[in-house]
């Protein structure tokens, strides 16, 4: 296409094509035809020889380093934008271009240093028009910089350029919302969920000048400015909560996760900060330590220990190694796993003989036995004797041991870290642990209405296996949140008082079952800490931060801010406030049909047992009715819970129900594939029969079952796909 002289030049100078590159117009026509036509490495073989040819020119440096991005030639973009900024250091593209190549090597502090002073020049140049007319380069830039800031877990830095592109109006609303859902979806810890602005100080503060200065900057996006300017008043304003809050937050813009940290720790201390604020800023700078440096210490690592099997060749070996597994199975503290061989195989790896779970030695009773470590039994191979392999959690591995031994008469080496393994905290252990029910004996009829099943009876005795132990063990467990010390150890001082709250707290507001919230008030009196007060406030959206919503007497609240209470925890994962939000709108006679719809959604998502699900899914039928609201939906999830509970004749019903009723509904259909999926049906087969004449169940409306389909991609340095759904592209350059 032909391309328009006095467009701005692609290179980022700020002057028109015609001003700046008028010689190179046929050029860049011909590279935009070969990018229009797909054919990147032409144009990318193109704009090399181009560079050659007329060295230091913006629009081409600019080009090939786009290109170079967007075939993930990340080693060779790095070179290209080096020397883009070396020839232009304040071209703001070659700044943006190169805070992309930094953060793609996981250099988010530089990137974000860049990108900001990309920003500074761009204005102080006059290129922005006081920011609402950015080069939509620049924006893609961003846009790009914050999917590597949300994939490498720097929320505050992605969380900071949203804000900006939303500040000024830069891209389209689709686009700035699906940036800050993939911010959302990249798991931003409860402390950070809580928006804070940047605070303005005291009217009478003798340091008002400079203090309203930097202030300034931090609203005008002039953020390395304006942490340069915070910093000098530290000595004449120490004690300032405002000064301290608006640096760590400026640092979190920044990527500087440490330096924020360490300024949400100085506010907490603050004399005049109430212990609820100092409680949630310590929180907030527990999450930063966790983002400067996930792999603190103490972690629980993967462990993997092996041992030699004594036994002897041949027929003698085949058939030694088949009394040992046959041992294993006959043992009470064993039993046998599923794996893939072709997995294995697949992946040019010998597959084991056979793979088994091992557990702790049954205590008695009802009580669970919990899985301590999987067992690979490997028969003779051509380069390496039989041998037997755990693996699992060091702790649990260890425990494992002594009881694999015994069983296999042999001696396991000490365990090693496993190389590629991530390790995990030891709070994510405790609360990841998989318990064995004894055998029950299978129901000969269906549970009577109202009625638990054995799902709901074996699903809370594992339940309460694993808070059981998860209360008993964590307050004596070395924490990295805790600076390594156990939960009871900080106690003794102020701020490990004010770590262990936090943690808690945040345990207590964000457990999506009621059980887990349970455990961490559990928790607390274990530790013998003070109950959390209730909060009486009729409008808490102003004035109560989320992470506090659950204590809220929510019979007090407003009904708009209740309404409000209920939609933000939902998003935000307040899992108790939005639990017991819905509790009180539900209760309330002065709400609308819509709002008990959505309040009784929430309980049926969050309800703990299959009568619970159901009741639930009662209330929201009749509402349906009134609302004449689509049912089809309604029924995927009864079909779900009837499944569970093995109600046949109501799971035909249903069956039936979908059948004749939402055989061209797209979306009922798929989920009704997902739950029969999910309870074992091959659909299949199933699709198989009906298309061969033979009678028998066939899933409503569909003659196979196809796998859903694959969300869509967003591109992100490093990395493969961010988000999903509708495919949708921020940006992929090139």
């Amino acid at each position: 296409m032909a391309i328009d002289t006095y467009a701005p030049c692609p290179g980022g100078t700020g002057k028109k094509i015609k001003f700046c590159c008028a010689d190179l117009v046929g050029d860049l026509e011909q590279l935009d035809r070969l990018i229009e036509g797909d054919q990147i490495s032409a144009a990318l073989d193109q704009v090399r020889r181009l560079s050659d040819k007329h060295p230091d020119r913006p629009c081409l440096m600019a080009t090939r380093t786009k290109l170079e991005l967007g075939t993930k030639q990340f080693a060779e973009a790095a070179v290209s934008s080096q020397a883009f900024l070396t020839a232009h250091p304040e071209n703001p593209l070659a700044l943006g271009q190169a805070a992309v190549t930094d953060a793609v090597a996981g250099r988010v502090q530089e990137a974000a240093a860049l990108f900001d002073k990309a920003r500074i020049t761009a204005l102080a140049a006059g290129r922005t028009e006081g920011g609402h007319d950015v080069s939509p380069e620049l924006v893609r830039i961003a846009a790009t910089l914050v999917q590597a800031g949300a994939q490498l877990g720097h929320v505050g830095f992605a969380q900071g350029i949203v804000e900006w592109l939303f500040d000024r109006g830069l891209g389209s609303d689709e686009e700035r919302r699906l940036l800050a859902a993939i911010v959302g979806s990249a798991g931003v810890p409860p402390a950070l969920r809580t928006k804070v602005r940047l605070a303005p100080t005291a009217a009478d503060a003798a340091w008002r000048p400079e203090f309203d200065a930097a202030l300034e900057h931090a609203r005008q996006w002039r953020l390395s400015k304006a942490l340069t300017a915070f910093r000098s008043l530290k000595s004449v304003a120490g004690e300032s909560r405002e000064l301290f809050t608006n640096i760590a937050l400026i640092c979190e813009m920044l990527a500087r996760p440490f330096e924020a940290a360490e300024a949400w720790l100085a506010v907490a201390k603050l004399r005049d900060v109430s212990h609820d604020d100092a409680v949630e800023a310590t929180g907030r700078a527990i999450a930063l330590e966790t983002e400067a440096d996930p792999d603190r210490s103490p972690l629980v690592s993967f462990a993997t220990a092996i041992a030699a099997l004594a036994v002897g060749t041949g027929e003698e070996g085949t058939t030694a190694l088949e009394l040992l597994e046959d041992k294993l199975r006959h043992d009470s503290r064993c039993e046998t796993a599923p794996f893939d061989r072709s997995s294995w195989v697949s992946r040019g790896a010998v597959p084991p003989r056979s793979v088994w779970r091992i557990y702790e030695p049954a205590a008695g009773g009802d009580r669970p036995a919990r899985m301590l470590a999987s067992l690979l039994v490997f028969g003779r191979q051509t380069d390496r004797e039989p041998e037997a392999v755990l693996q699992g959690f060091a702790p649990d591995v260890a425990e494992a041991r002594p009881i694999a031994e015994e069983l296999l008469g042999c001696t396991f080496t000490g365990a090693e870290t496993a190389t590629g393994m991530p390790a995990t905290p030891p709070t994510s252990w405790l609360m990841g642990g998989q318990f064995r029910m004894p055998a029950a004996e299978p129901p000969t009829a269906p549970p009577a209405a109202g009625s638990p099943c054995l799902f709901d009876t074996l699903m809370a005795r594992q339940q309460a296996a694993l808070w059981s132990r998860f209360v008993d063990r964590w307050p004596e467990t070395p924490l990295p949140e805790l600076l390594g010390k156990t939960p009871r150890q900080a106690l003794a001082d102020a701020e490990g008082t004010r770590r262990v709250e936090a943690l808690v707290a945040e345990g207590e507001a964000t457990s999506r079952r009621r059980d887990a919230a349970d455990a961490w008030t559990a928790v607390r009196q274990q530790l013998g800490m003070p109950a959390a007060a209730p909060i009486v406030e009729e409008k808490p959206l102003e004035s109560v931060p989320p992470l506090r919503w659950h204590r809220l007497d929510m019979a007090k609240v407003d009904l708009d801010q209740l309404r409000g209470v209920l939609v933000t925890s939902v998003d935000a994962g307040f899992d108790r406030a939005a639990e017991r939000a819905a509790e009180a709108v539900v209760a309330r006679g002065d709400t609308t049909p819509e709002d008990r719809w959505e309040a009784y959604g929430v309980l049926e998502e969050r309800a703990d047992s299959t009568v619970r699900k159901l009741e639930l899914l009662g209330e929201l039928r009749s509402i349906a009715k009134a609302l004449k609201a689509n049912d089809g939906m309604l029924d995927v999830a009864e079909l779900r819970v009837r499944l569970q509970r093995g109600d046949q004749a109501d799971i035909m019903r249903l069956l039936d129900h979908l059948r004749r009723e939402h055989t061209r509904d797209q979306q009922v259909l798929q989920a009704v594939a997902e739950v029969l999926m999910e309870a074992g049906v091959d659909l299949n087969a199933l699709a198989g029969r009906a298309a061969g004449g033979m009678p028998g169940a066939t899933v409503p409306g569909m003659s196979a079952a196809a796998p859903a389909a694959e969300p869509g991609k967003l591109w992100t340095p490093g990395g493969e796909t961010a988000g999903g759904g509708e495919k949708k592209t921020i940006w992929t350059p090139g």
